[in-house]
């Protein structure tokens, strides 16, 4: 059953360069998200050639989880590393919201609640990687407090590497106030997370 958060977004006051991309369409290699600042020369390269190699039907989605976990799939490496088909049998929830980077749609991915829970998560925070190295720290506690996903989908269409993909972590930004997304908390909406670490 998936459950769904729906209500309109309230005004973002969050400013951004790169606000209100006008497409999502995962059939389309020209759009490559990027984060201000956080790829440029040498590591833009790499990363530009990475994306033509790994999408959109290359390598397949998958994330790693290693830390302070009690559960592992990989046991050599202390990782828990999900398929996206494993992701998908987790329950799934909905949230319909803009972003800084998107016009209104539904991201669709079980809660990380449950997603660190499955890999035995037992530490006060998490360390989210991006595809380009991007990261950011998120205490455990935020999963507990709000209904977060790790979307795996955007308006019923998998999420790929060139637009935001193959997972971004999503808050429910419709139910949350003002006041609640205030100053850098557009930070903890990473995108095209790959793995996490944790603390």
């Amino acid at each position: 059953m998936i459950r769904k958060c729906t209500t309109d977004a309230q005004a973002n006051p969050r400013a951004s360069s790169t606000s209100q991309l006008a497409s999502m369409d995962h059939h389309s290699a020209c759009h490559r998200p990027r984060r201000p600042g956080a790829c440029s020369g040498l590591a833009a390269t790499l990363l530009s050639a990475w994306l033509a190699i790994a999408s959109p039907c290359g390598l397949a989605a998958s994330l790693a989880i290693s830390g302070d976990i009690a559960h592992f799939t990989h046991p050599r490496d202390n990782s828990y590393v999900f398929s996206l088909d494993a992701l998908s049998r987790l329950p799934q929830r909905e949230i319909s919201t803009t972003t800084d980077w998107t016009p209104k749609g539904t991201f669709r991915g079980p809660l990380l609640r449950d997603v660190l829970a499955k890999a035995g998560a037992k530490g006060a925070s998490v360390k989210i990687y991006g595809a380009d190295d991007y990261s950011i720290t998120i205490p455990i506690s935020d999963f507990k407090r709000y209904d977060a996903i790790l979307a795996s989908h955007w308006n019923g269409r998998p999420l790929q590497l060139e637009n935001y993909g193959p997972f971004w972590v999503m808050y429910p930004l419709p139910a949350m106030s003002q006041a609640e997304t205030s100053g850098n908390f557009s930070s903890k909406l990473i995108w095209q997370v790959t793995r996490m670490e944790v603390r």
